[in-house]
Formats: structure tokens, sequence, C-alpha cells
């Protein structure tokens, strides 16, 4: 069985799910599925994106972190491949779909194939299913900080009844078990906006909640000088509407009309995602980003943590950094009050 335990996102790091992506052969049947146009960039990005996790099972792995994953195929012919989200996406980012919150992994929402082979390995006992559930409880949206819950919900979900129900459910679940839950309405991401990567160390954006408030007396690095997308061509820009971009690809218009129809539940918003605040944290003092930048690590310096940067190469086909395409499943550490 695998354990679950997190109670912050900077304790210990013991237990990781690391996502997986597709194989090519997948796509031997569909519409177009000769052309190389479409199938030779989609082949490396198939080949890479498994290279690119390999690289980070080893860096966990040096750092005494036991991997688990899932590798998919999905049963269904192409016909069927719009209707059939759950069956048809590669389990790349777990984090966007499950939660663990003190001694409980919450697998919340419609069951999806692609992770049953990594559910089926907890206890019954610690998992929370909640198939009849219209929202997914994520630890994108959900930053644990001991005895704090910081959780973003999206204002739209307000709009329905029975979802405003089932959040005041999880938060009343939640008190009851001792936590103290600070809500926020961004709708989008909450790690992409701000990483608490050890106590009194934050790095956050420009354009979100001033979280100096939220942790008084914390050492809270403000970004302000976020690099735009590397594609600059205004026609590929308003075909891919800001949702993704493949190096190289940028004229490959037969490509770009591929993914728009057949991946479209595959790509997320990229412009919207900060890689620079996405990060994993192996404990106090070890960091996992996606890349340099000057600012953020002279904030590391400061407070004495090491990066380590791992580059994954199609995060901007994907959506996902590091934090993303991971799940922490079990950290040591108890319930702390960091506010005391």
């Amino acid at each position: 069985m695998i354990p679950i335990k997190g109670y912050a996102t900077f304790h210990p790091l013991k237990h990781c799910w690391v996502g997986s992506g597709f194989k090519i052969d997948w796509f031997k049947d569909f519409p177009l599925g000769k052309s190389d146009k479409i199938m030779d960039p989609l082949k490396r990005i198939a080949e890479e994106t498994e290279e690119d996790y390999q690289q980070l099972v080893k860096i966990l792995k040096d750092a005494n972190v036991q991997t688990h994953r899932t590798f998919y195929k999905p049963s269904i012919e192409w016909k069927d491949w719009h209707t059939n989200y759950g069956t048809a996406h590669p389990p790349i980012c777990p984090r966007d779909d499950h939660a663990v919150i003190g001694e409980k992994f919450y697998d919340v929402g419609q069951p999806l194939p692609r992770h049953k082979e990594i559910i089926d390995q907890i206890n019954p006992d610690q998992v929370v299913h909640d198939d009849s559930s219209f929202f997914r409880l994520s630890t994108a949206n959900i930053a644990r900080v001991g005895k704090d819950i910081f959780w973003d919900i999206d204002p739209k979900d307000l709009q329905w009844d029975n979802v405003k129900i089932q959040i005041e459910k999880y938060k009343q679940q939640w008190i009851d078990e001792g936590f103290r839950i600070h809500t926020s309405y961004r709708g989008y991401h909450q790690d992409s906006c701000f990483c608490v990567v050890k106590p009194g160390c934050i790095v956050s954006l420009f354009d979100v909640d001033d979280h100096a408030k939220e942790f008084p007396g914390w050492d809270v690095l403000v970004i302000d000088d976020i690099p735009s997308l590397p594609y600059k061509d205004t026609e590929f820009k308003n075909i891919i509407k800001g949702r993704w971009w493949i190096k190289g690809e940028e004229h490959n218009d037969e490509l770009a009309h591929f993914i728009n129809k057949w991946l479209h539940d595959w790509v997320g918003y990229v412009e919207e995602t900060v890689f620079d605040i996405n990060m994993l944290s192996i404990d106090q003092n070890t960091v996992i980003c996606n890349n340099y930048n000057k600012k953020v690590f002279d904030h590391f310096k400061k407070h004495k943590v090491e990066p380590i940067i791992f580059n994954f190469r199609h995060r901007y086909f994907w959506d996902g950094g590091v934090h993303c395409i991971t799940q922490d499943l079990y950290r040591e550490g108890e319930m702390e009050d960091y506010f005391e």
C-alpha cells in the first residue's frame, strides 16, 4: 500500500506520484494519422515528455523519495475521442485531479480511469471518494501550511447550490479535523500564483492577493518581471489562442488545427501559467523548479534553500510545471501551527 499523509507543502517528501504521457501509436487509426507534419512533432512530444519524467524520477530517487507512476492507454476509438475526456487523456498532471489533506487522499469528482492504478494501491480507509461531486478537490488550488489551509475556489462554481453545499461540507470536515480554512476566489490554479517554499519564505505574483497580510512577518518575494510566452507570430498566436506552444512548429498550421480539433482537452491555457512559481519542495531546504530566475534564486539563497532545476521541455504544450506533474502522497511531519 502507498502511505498517505500531507500537512505542509514543505515537509520532507517521501512518496510522490509522477505523471506520464502518451505513446504515438495512440494515433495510428486517426484521420490524418499518416501525416508527417502532425505525427513527427507529436512523436517528439511523446518521447521527450517521457525522457523528462525519467529525469524527474531520478532527481526524486536521489533525494530518497519513492516514486509511483501509472502508464495508461485509452481503450477508445478515435470517433468517440471528444466525448470521453476521462478515458482519452494521459495522466500528465495528477496534481490537478486529487488532493492529500492530513491523512486522507481525496478522489472527488467523476472517476478517472487513467488514475485507477494508483488509487487501487492506497488503503481504502484513507480514500475519500465522491463520484457525485460536480467539482474536484485539488492541491493545485489548495496550499497546506500545517494547521492552515489556503483554498482558492472558482467563483463560477458558486452559481450552483449543490456545489456550494459540497464546498461547505469539506470546509467543515477540515475544521472538525483541526484545520483553519482560508478561502480566496481568483478562479485559477493557486500553484501558479504563489508558492510556500518553507516557513517564512514565499514566492508570489504581483497580480494576486497580498499574501504578506495572510502570512504576517514572512518574507514574500513578489515577481513582477514575468517573461512573455516564447512566440511572436501574430497569426499563429491567433490560431492557438494562448493555449499551447511547441518550439519550432509556429508555422505548422496542419498540426495546429489537429491539436485544436482533437487534443483541445489535453492543453490548458498556458498564457496564464507562470512556471517560475510552479515548484515542488523536497523539504524545507530543497526545492525543484522549472528554470533559473535571478530574483527567485537570490531569495532562495537568503533563506538557505537549494534549488534543483528540472527542465520539463514541453511544459508550454502540457501547461504543467513540476508541481502540476506530480502529486505528493506522503510527507513526514504533523499538523503544526506556524502562526502562533
